[in-house]
């Protein structure tokens, strides 16, 4: 059951939650009515090629179960709903130059395999270049890179703001955090800090369920109360300061420009609208983060009836995409809820298109 929910970004109620609010439960609906429908879903099965025939028109798939391989033929066609590549952090690091190095939340099953399939039997790709890194993450594990996704540009709803480490504010605090991430990016700066009043944390926390995708509320209650990760809790602007490293007077430069924006309900400097509550005594609570990897905006050029594309622009015949393989549904930056939205949406279509011929 999906119904409307309420986001002071945006202006309609184009958010829609489901019951549970969670990603799985989508997957858990779905394959509960596939069961019921009696459709075969193979488990520890993996595709590795297409089949083509004449004309380049795709037959089928090679797969690879358990330790026997076999050959798949379509009836209608090929539809590949194989995701990015952003689990692949070496693949990140090689495509992606400007992300190298950053952390990951994707799934470890992202790893672009559907749009190697694809690419070599010469379909088109495009905007590979680019990535939904949201700017607000923290690191879990330095060795496998992984990373969590800290929910900030939704708190800087409630009035927290976005500081380098200089301690300067540098950008419009409403940007969605894949904006903040590749103005980061385009300036090779890995590091930014968030700055939260108690009553804005507390308001955050009071009107949304979920701070870091992946903690329930009582690890971040921890974390918050403890840090360890990425939480700093500091009594005074001074101490904030020390923590980040920087100097104390650019740092209450800052604040004193933006209190007085607030004040005077006009912010000068960047044009921000969400400015709630000035920063006049602590204790404040200071996030460091980073950038972490998410979602591939880039992959497979298809056209309006998620036909994948080859190089001249002309339909491969029976083979389809849909969800993140394809390339350039967000355009070059990406908008929170739209993932799943396009793969429901995108995956329906071609299913029903392809049932009807």
């Amino acid at each position: 059951e999906l119904t409307p929910s309420t986001n002071i970004a945006f202006r309609m109620k184009r958010m829609h939650g489901c019951d549970l609010a969670t990603g799985a439960r989508y997957v858990e609906v779905l394959f509960s009515e596939a069961i019921r429908l009696g459709v075969e879903i193979w488990f520890n099965a993996k595709a590795t090629d297409l089949i083509t025939g004449k004309g380049n028109e795709v037959l089928g798939v090679k797969y690879k179960r358990g330790r026997s391989y076999g050959n798949l033929l379509a009836q209608k066609g090929v539809i590949l709903c194989t995701g990015g590549f952003a689990g692949d952090v070496n693949r990140v690091d090689r495509d992606i130059p400007k992300f190298a190095g950053l952390p990951t939340f994707a799934s470890p099953s992202s790893r672009g395999e559907g749009l190697d399939m694809a690419t070599r039997i010469g379909a088109a790709t495009h905007l590979l270049d680019y990535m939904g890194a949201y700017a607000y993450g923290f690191p879990l594990d330095e060795e496998t890179r992984r990373g969590l996704i800290f929910r900030g540009h939704v708190m800087n709803l409630y009035g927290s703001i976005t500081l380098n480490k200089a301690g300067k504010r540098f950008i419009n605090d409403d940007q969605n955090s894949t904006k903040v991430a590749q103005f980061l990016a385009s300036r090779h700066e890995r590091t930014v800090y968030q700055l939260a009043t108690e009553a804005q944390l507390s308001d955050f926390m009071k009107n949304d369920p979920i701070q870091v995708i992946g903690w329930d509320r009582t690890k971040f209650n921890q974390e918050k109360e403890e840090g360890g990760h990425f939480i700093n809790k500091v009594n005074s602007l001074e101490e904030c300061a020390s923590e980040m490293g920087g100097s104390f007077d650019t740092l209450k430069n800052t604040i004193d420009a933006y209190n007085r924006s607030v004040a005077s309900g006009n912010d000068g400097e960047f044009g921000r609208k969400f400015m709630k509550g000035q920063f006049l005594s602590g204790p404040f609570y200071l996030f460091k983060c980073t950038p972490v990897v998410g979602i591939t905006i880039g992959g497979l050029k298809v056209n309006r009836q998620m036909q994948v594309l080859n190089e001249y622009g002309e339909p491969i015949s029976k083979l389809f995409a849909a969800g993140e393989v394809v390339g350039g549904l967000h355009g070059t930056s990406y908008i929170g809820g739209c993932s799943l939205a396009g793969a429901l949406a995108l995956g329906r279509m071609v299913g029903e298109q392809l049932a009807k011929s």
